[in-house]
């Protein structure tokens, strides 16, 4: 049972109304083909649009807990989140996110800005075994961390170039040629041998 502490957040009912709209320039893009037939081109756009838009606003609402959240009747604990793949729309938000067992669940959410930001930046908090793009976890905050320090100039992305396990390696070696204080041991000594 999920505690009290549930965020809602629904769909936007700014794309109904334009999915409203939509139709109401599909019909009359279809009275006006009744005069010049290539007026039923931009109707049937006007009516795959409105389609869209309306699917969209069908969408199930995404309820975040503290133990999960549901995208309508799909309950989805947290710690079965590996990865959470963003694409580049704004608005609607479509998420590609990597469950456990190798499953995929698409978030496709068509809510206002705020809600998109603040729905986003709770999936990340609360997604603590998760990837973001690529980013791990603590990866990330540690970035977005340093980005607020920074001001208004904020830092790009990080990248992983290395596993923490080569950094140590990468680190010791680092160690070991500055301990011994050149490249090549075996250079030096044999240019001496020759002399």
């Amino acid at each position: 049972m999920e505690p009290i502490s549930v965020e809602i957040y629904l769909p936007s009912r700014l794309y109904a109304r334009i999915g409203w709209a939509a139709l109401a320039g599909s019909a009359i893009c279809a009275l006006c083909g009744f005069r010049a037939p290539l007026a039923f081109i931009p109707g049937f756009l006007c009516l795959a649009t409105g389609a869209g838009l309306f699917w969209l606003s069908k969408r199930p609402a995404v309820r975040l807990g503290d133990s999960q959240f549901n995208i309508g009747e799909r309950a989805i604990a947290w710690r079965e989140v590996r990865e959470i793949n963003s694409s580049r729309f704004v608005s609607p938000l479509i998420l590609n996110i990597k469950l456990t067992n190798s499953r995929h669940k698409y978030l496709v959410y068509p809510g206002e800005p705020e809600q998109i930001e603040k729905l986003l930046w709770q999936l990340k908090r609360h997604s603590f075994l998760a990837t973001f793009d690529g980013v791990p976890h603590r990866d990330y905050w540690a970035w977005a961390a340093a980005s607020k320090k920074g001001g208004e100039r904020a830092l790009p992305e990080p990248v992983r170039m290395v596993s923490p396990e080569e950094e140590e390696e990468i680190e010791r070696l680092y160690q070991k040629l500055k301990a011994v204080g050149r490249l090549d041991a075996r250079s030096t000594d044999s240019a001496s041998d020759e002399d």
